[in-house]
Parts: structure tokens; C-alpha cells; sequence
């Protein structure tokens, strides 16, 4: 996205800016006379007569949160009193309360030198007498220049660099932060889903809390361990969608190195066993799918949540890249997500939206998925007709009054729990759907 697609094209007359300057002090001298000191002024740097746009006010918005969560852990409180959201750049003041003026000033200059979004913010600690606690008081450095590392004092004053490059280095740190943020919500997200959907419990011929379902070879600590290695992997894939917004082969090729590498982990973390192999595909190609369309959505004024829908169909774009390569298939994980996890939308998203509790939900939408789509897994273990006589018995027992459902689930557990039967498939399914949910 070009530079002046961010920025818009409103820009703020000097003459405003200069008024609005006029008017932040004025604000202050009002503030401190009524409450006395230490008063905080946040405000954002952006250079160039551009002063506001979506991006750098959620900048804004992130760093009032960073601010006085700094104080709060410092042992003091940020009483806002006053918030101005003007062309000029939106502004806050704050009373700073149970904490000194040093502790103050050590927190604040934490977030200043901590994250990189702290270096566009500016958080000036003014005394009751008006005075503006410097950061060499406390033994920090002078603010340094985002572009050479010099003074930014020297720097600002001197108008070394062009207004061009300090919003484009502006604009930059903010879509790093964000996107940095984005994929680590994403990753956690994605372990969210996993061990919701292995904590679901009982779950027919599947392994949960009490059980190992049909399966000799793994149990719940084995899931556990499973999801804990895998997450970071999750974390790297939405990291490669933020960074390919607009290349569906280029990024799916990068994505299947990464699925690979983290199978390898997985394997690793749990003795060679296959815990979470159709997991690292569906939920892989989701948060590649969540980290492109969040470029999209960054520069705006709309806030994170991502569409189930349009995840999906994002998603599968991706996924259609594999059949391009020749190894799609119409069925199983792969198929479910070249159509964009229409059992997913169909029967688990309902289920766990129409209920307050998720292990009822997921219960639910298990039992849906396993009586209408066809479990490859299921296949594999009993044939055709123990896929047909599975999905039969789940349709009954979802279809019974509800007071009865646990008994009849332990019931249809130890039945496939005998056949040796596991809904593999549809586990899967189930944990793409918490993922959406959280999403």
C-alpha cells in the first residue's frame, strides 16, 4: 500500500497547528492549577502536516493503554481528565496518583524505550509548578532520532531529514507493531483451539480428559505437549501472510517449508507420534489467511476481528495453490479446505455460538460433524459401512434430550472406543472452528 493510501490527503494548516499547540498549553496550565501535579500530556510525533489518520490514531489509542498500564505496574494510577481528538493529532491528559514524580517518569520512559512503539510517543510528565520532568533527571538518555540515531531535539530543529522518510519510518514502526501484535493473537489463538478442542470431554473414540479414545499410541499430556511446541510455528506462518498480502502461490510454497519443519517439531516434542498433522494444514492456511487479510485491514478504522467467512475463503485461495501443485485432494483436510471448511460454518460455528458453554458447544458440533461428513480417518479404520453406521449413531445421540446427552456420549465412546474407531477428521474440524470463534 502506497504511503499516501495511509497518510489520506487532510492536512493540518500550520497556522492550526499552531493554534492547537496553544491551545494543549493552556489545557495544561487550566489541568494543573485545578488537580496540581504530576500531569501527563500523551501525544503521538508524526511529521508533515498530516496529523491524524486511522493508523496513527490507533498508535494513539495503543499507547494511552501501554501508558497506564506502566503505572499501574509501577504502583500508581492514570486518572484521565482530558482528551482532545483534533486534526492536529489526538492528545490526552491524565492525573498521575499514588506514585512520585521520578517512579512516574521511570515507567513512562520504559514504554518510551521498550517497544517500538513507544518511540513516536511522546509522554511528558509536567510538576505542579509546570516544570517538565526531563529524562536526564532520572539517568535516561535524550530521545534519539528514528531515522540517524542522533538527538531528536537536534534533529527536529535542525529539519535534518525530509518530511517524506520520517512518515514513511513513522508509518512503518506502527504497521510492525500492530503486525507483530496481530501474529502472537493469532498463534494464541490457534493453541486456544487446540486445547480446547482436546479438552472436550467425552468425546466419542477420541482422546480427552479421561481417556485415550481409540488410540494406544498418544493421550491428553501427548496433545498438550503437542500444541505447546507447535504454537510458535503458528505465530511464523501468520508472520508470512503479513508479509505476502497479495501472493497466494509465493506464500503457500513458504507456508508448506514451514508446515513441514513443524511437523518435524511435533513428532519431536511427542516421540514420532501424529498428534496434530491435520491440524498444521488447516490451521496453518488459516492464520497464513489471517495475517494477509489483516494488511488489509490495518490501515483502517475497523478493529481486528476477522470475518469467519472471509478467513475461510482466503484460506482456501491458498489451499486451491496445493492442487495447482498436483497433490489436492477432494476429500479430508485438504479438500474441506480448498472449499473454504464449509462443515465448519455449517455445523460447528452454529453449535458453538447457540450455546454458553464451549465444551457443551463443542460436544454439539462434534456429534454434527461426525454424522455428516465423511471422516477419512473413520474410513480408513472401519470402511464404508462403519463410516455410514458411526454417523447414524452420532445423528441419534445428538437428536436425544439433552439431560440425557452424557450418558449417551459415554455410551457412543466406548462403543468406538471397541471397534477401535476415531473421528480423527472431525476433531480436526472441531479445532478449526474454535479457531474461527476466537478469531
Amino acid at each position: 500500500m502506497e504511503l499516501q493510501d495511509i497518510l489520506g490527503t487532510e492536512q493540518t494548516p500550520l497556522e492550526d497547528m499552531l493554534a492547537e499547540r496553544e491551545r494543549r498549553a493552556e489545557t495544561q496550565r487550566r489541568l494543573l492549577a485545578a488537580c496540581g501535579g504530576p500531569l501527563l500530556c500523551l501525544s503521538l510525533n508524526m511529521a508533515g502536516p498530516v496529523k491524524d489518520f486511522p493508523l496513527l490514531r490507533r498508535g494513539y489509542r495503543e499507547g494511552r493503554r501501554l501508558a497506564e498500564a506502566a503505572l499501574t505496574r509501577a504502583g500508581g494510577s492514570a486518572r484521565l481528565l482530558e482528551e482532545r481528538l483534533e486534526k492536529a493529532g489526538p492528545c490526552a491528559f491524565y492525573q498521575v496518583e499514588g506514585i512520585s514524580p521520578l517512579a512516574a517518569k521511570q515507567a513512562l520512559c520504559s514504554v518510551e524505550d521498550g517497544v517500538s512503539l513507544g518511540r513516536l510517543l511522546d509522554l511528558d510528565l509536567l510538576l505542579e509548578s509546570g516544570k517538565k520532568l526531563s529524562r536526564q533527571e532520572i539517568g535516561r538518555p535524550s530521545r534519539r532520532c528514528l531515522l540517524c540515531g542522533g538527538d531528536a531535539a537536534v534533529c527536529g530543529r535542525s529539519r535534518r531529514h525530509p518530511v517524506e522518510q520520517l512518515q514513511r519510518e513513522t508509518v512503518r514502526l506502527l504497521t510492525e507493531f500492530f503486525s507483530a501484535q496481530w501474529a502472537e493473537h493469532v498463534s494464541v489463538q490457534a493453541l486456544r483451539a487446540m486445547l480446547y478442542e482436546v479438552s472436550v470431554t467425552p468425546k466419542p473414540g477420541l482422546v480427552d480428559r479421561r481417556n485415550r479414545g481409540a488410540h494406544r499410541d498418544m493421550d491428553f499430556f501427548t496433545f498438550l505437549d503437542s500444541a505447546a511446541v507447535l504454537t510458535p510455528w503458528f505465530r511464523r506462518l501468520c508472520l508470512l501472510g503479513l508479509q505476502s498480502p497479495e501472493e497466494d502461490q509465493t506464500l503457500f510454497d513458504a507456508a508448506r517449508s514451514l508446515g513441514l519443519e513443524a511437523e518435524e517439531a511435533m513428532r519431536s516434542a511427542t516421540g514420532g507420534v501424529n498428534t496434530h498433522q491435520g491440524l498444521i494444514f488447516s490451521l496453518g492456511l488459516l492464520c497464513a489467511a489471517a495475517g494477509q487479510l489483516y494488511v488489509r485491514l490495518l490501515p483502517g478504522e475497523g478493529g481486528d476481528a476477522l470475518e469467519p467467512e472471509a478467513l475461510c475463503q482466503r484460506a482456501a485461495a491458498l489451499a486451491r495453490c496445493h492442487g495447482q501443485k498436483g497433490g489436492a485432494s477432494s476429500g479430508g483436510a485438504r479438500g474441506e479446505a480448498v472449499r473454504g471448511f464449509p462443515s465448519v460454518r455449517r455445523w460447528v460455528l452454529p453449535a458453538l455460538r447457540q450455546t454458553e458453554s464451549p465444551e457443551d458447544g463443542g460436544r454439539r458440533a462434534l456429534l454434527a460433524l461426525i454424522g455428516q461428513v465423511e471422516d477419512t480417518n473413520l474410513l480408513r479404520r472401519g470402511g464404508r459401512a462403519a463410516l455410514e453406521q458411526t454417523a447414524r449413531r452420532a445423528r441419534q445421540v445428538l437428536s436425544a434430550p439433552p439431560e440425557e446427552l452424557p450418558g449417551l456420549l459415554e455410551d457412543f465412546d466406548r462403543e468406538l472406543i471397541q471397534a477401535g474407531l476415531s473421528p480423527g477428521g472431525c476433531a480436526d474440524l472441531l479445532a478449526v472452528g474454535y479457531f474461527l470463534t476466537f478469531l
